[in-house]
């Protein structure tokens, strides 16, 4: 079967790692992690002083660092990610942001690093459950969508984290997928506060200073100050009551897709009314 992943877009994902000394393998020596995707066991040793590839792996990568590229394993012909099936490929990327092998931050940089090369080829690395409040990622195809909005707000994190929610919402399927949605619009909305929050202008109703991530708050008193007097009466409750929909239906304990959608759009909508009052419109 022909595969849909290019060797422009393998390759660039390899250089990725060589220009910036990223290790595939994260915070695991290269045999463990490759132990969680193979049968070590099973696979033949290319140096006759080891029965399988567990012993010479560990003696060329471990023991001696240097013997063999870092790239080794994207053209190791026991592995050759380089030409191997989608599937493959795919399987290996989700396995290096996993969240034993790399801390949540730099898995999303990575995953993010990933999407970028793959969206050409229809393909998407999705967060598809949490392990111990950990992201785990799995691939999804990237279907053809129309776009959300016409035009960026100009926050970098806020642009990033409304497409993925997007793209997740199109993909989920389990009440986990859901639930981890209402997750993702909970930092979209802490990443919007933080942007647009001034406590020298915006002050709360109960004079009480928001921590960093107190979206709620925040917001609050920005719509408050920024839709001040009796002629902006209505479109102020519009957004607070936009805010407090959102934030209500992120804790929902139960998920669906309608849920999930009502709470994106939820979310969409106090974006977009803080961008048009910030000027981002």
């Amino acid at each position: 079967m022909t595969n849909e992943i290019s060797e422009v877009t393998r390759r660039a994902i390899i250089d990725y790692f060589i220009a910036s000394e990223t290790p595939w393998s994260g915070r695991l020596d290269e045999d463990e992690f490759l132990a969680r995707l193979y049968d070590l066991s099973q696979i033949p040793s290319r140096d006759p002083r080891f029965k399988s590839a567990r012993g010479d792996i560990r003696q060329h990568r471990v023991n001696w660092e240097e013997d063999w590229t870092d790239d080794w394993v994207f053209y190791d012909s026991r592995f050759n990610l380089f030409r191997a099936p989608d599937a493959d490929f795919l399987r290996f990327l989700c396995e290096t942001v996993h969240p034993v092998v790399r801390d949540s931050e730099q898995a999303q940089h990575l995953a993010d690093i990933y999407n970028n090369e793959l969206k050409p080829d229809r393909w998407q690395l999705l967060i598809s459950k949490q392990l111990s409040g950990k992201p785990v990622y799995a691939a999804a195809r990237l279907e053809q969508r129309a776009e959300v909005l016409s035009e960026p707000t100009g926050w970098p994190k806020v642009d990033r984290q409304r497409q993925e929610i997007r793209m997740q919402l199109d993909a989920a399927q389990s009440e986990e997928q859901f639930q981890a949605i209402g997750l993702l619009c909970r930092e979209v909305l802490i990443s919007l506060a933080q942007a647009v929050f001034d406590p020298d202008r915006h002050k709360t109703a109960d004079g009480i200073e928001p921590s960093e991530t107190d979206a709620a708050r925040m917001l609050e008193a920005f719509f408050t100050s920024e839709l001040s007097g009796g002629a902006n009466e209505q479109s102020r409750s519009y957004a607070k009551a936009a805010l407090k929909l959102t934030i209500a239906l992120q804790h929902k304990r139960t998920a669906d897709w309608r849920m999930a959608a009502l709470c994106v759009e939820a979310t969409y909508s106090v974006v977009n009314i803080t961008a048009l009052l910030a000027g981002r419109r």
